[in-house]
């Protein structure tokens, strides 16, 4: 009886080093990041277009996807237009501890209207 009470007093101690060389297992991870800005001296609003497509099959342990872009338009006064597509593919074994693949869209887009544009030469 006083082993298993030493054993179990014992375990916190002892697991991580008898676990030290167990690899670590992380599911798969999707990033996806773009800018759209424009700055300029059109009195139409920029039209900004961010398509984005992530695809995932099943459970999914140890694969990455990451994109990043930027769009930037300064000056002129022409209506602007921004277009980004971007897609994802992504499968990865399925393991033991296999969950859904982490999803990680960030879109920022940004449109500014600065009249001196139409003073410029």
């Amino acid at each position: 009886m006083k082993k298993r009470l030493l054993w179990l007093w014992a375990m916190p101690l002892v697991w991580p080093i008898m676990n030290a060389g167990a690899p670590a297992i992380a599911q798969c991870v999707v990033a996806d990041v773009a800018v759209q800005a424009a700055i300029n001296g059109s009195r139409q609003p920029a039209e900004q277009v961010n398509d984005v497509d992530i695809e995932t099959e099943g459970a999914c342990v140890g694969n990455t996807s990451v994109s990043t872009s930027r769009q930037i338009q300064v000056g002129g006064t022409e209506r602007v237009r921004q277009e980004r597509q971007s897609r994802h593919r992504i499968r990865g074994q399925a393991a033991g501890s296999a969950g859904p693949t982490v999803a990680i869209p960030v879109e920022v887009q940004v449109d500014v209207y600065n009249p001196a544009e139409q003073y410029r030469p």
